[in-house]
């Protein structure tokens, strides 16, 4: 017995280690710190705005951490509730004249609510039959977005939608709407981690890890897995009301299958990380600006980064499943 005890050892101290070096509360600081900074680093308000709408993608990406990550439901339909939110918000606040800020709790609500319509129906559905359930519910949504004109503007939009304001500070000016939406991340980033740990947290991974050992152990997986919808739609509504607010403009033409599947990619870049994976939306929606000097040239380079990250992704499941598997040989 002895002798097991010093190979299975090994790689707890290894762990050990490495926690030590990457300190979570260090990196966090490093993170901030950094965000802190980005805007003296760009110098540039477009970029600035880019920025921005990567963070509002960022908390769809979240949504989907959630929904996929925790819960193992793979959806390419978020995009319908980015839209739903981004109607709502411009609609009520453009013909109702009711505040942006009220809106912007009303807005996700109301996407939360056609969430739990979606994830009732799906409840018994997996895999690709989930996925095309989703793709029709975003679909039905555009072609409602696309037709009913008199609501939503039809193809041509809605405009002049009215910005945040907050102490005087006209929040659609991309420094300001930088921070206040940088804050707002940290703090969905946080609940997010929070949620992992949680009761329900350790529910949903239950339910992804194996749906049927999980309702024997008493989890009510039909309460979770709409739970897991709301929740993944009402941060997609979120970020359709901030997007509304910051450009003042929304159309049919913002809310694509291509948006959708982007937003799942993020995802898996990030390792379906409640801070990889946004961080990830955010890199990834300002990166092809960044490379915009290299002219013809760019969209090769960015495709050689989103290939190295695949890799490392793919590279970084292999040696989790590696770990997984040494630590139950030692058990």
């Amino acid at each position: 017995m002895e002798t097991m005890k010093g190979p299975t050892a090994a790689p707890s101290r290894q762990t050990r280690n490495w926690r030590r070096l990457v300190n979570p509360k260090q990196f966090a600081l490093l993170g901030a710190a950094f965000a802190l900074m980005l805007p003296l680093i760009l110098r540039s308000d477009y970029l600035l705005l880019v920025t921005d709408m990567g963070a509002v993608v960022a908390f769809v990406v979240l949504g989907l951490v959630v929904l996929a990550g925790f819960t193992g439901l793979v959806s390419l339909g978020q995009v319908a509730f980015y839209s739903i939110g981004s109607y709502v918000a411009a609609i009520v606040t453009t013909r109702l004249g009711l505040s942006p800020w009220f809106m912007l709790l009303i807005a996700p609500t109301v996407a939360a609510a056609f969430g739990v319509l979606v994830g009732i129906p799906a409840f018994n559905l997996k895999g690709p039959f989930l996925v095309i359930i989703t793709i029709g519910f975003a679909e039905i949504v555009r072609i409602l977005v696309v037709n009913l004109e008199h609501l939503t503007g039809g193809p041509f939009g809605i405009s002049r939608i009215p910005s945040l304001k907050l102490a005087g500070l006209d929040l659609a000016r991309p420094l300001f709407f930088y921070y206040f939406i940088i804050m707002l991340l940290a703090l969905a980033m946080y609940g997010a981690l929070r949620l992992r740990k949680s009761r329900g947290g350790r529910a949903l991974i239950a339910i992804r890890d194996d749906e049927l050992t999980a309702e024997v152990m008493g989890v009510n997986v039909k309460y979770y897995k709409i739970m897991s919808f709301a929740l993944s739609a009402f941060l997609a509504g979120f970020a359709g009301a901030l997007y509304a607010f910051l450009t003042g403009y929304i159309g049919p033409d913002l809310y694509t299958f291509n948006e959708s599947a982007s937003y799942l990619c993020m995802s898996v870049l990030g390792g379906f990380s409640a801070v990889v994976s946004p961080l990830m939306g955010v890199l990834l929606t300002l990166l092809p600006e960044l490379l915009r000097s290299l002219k013809d040239y760019y969209m090769l380079f960015f495709s050689f980064i989103l290939m190295v990250l695949v890799l490392f992704a793919a590279w970084r499941e292999h040696k989790a499943a590696n770990s997984d598997s040494d630590k139950e040989m030692g058990a």
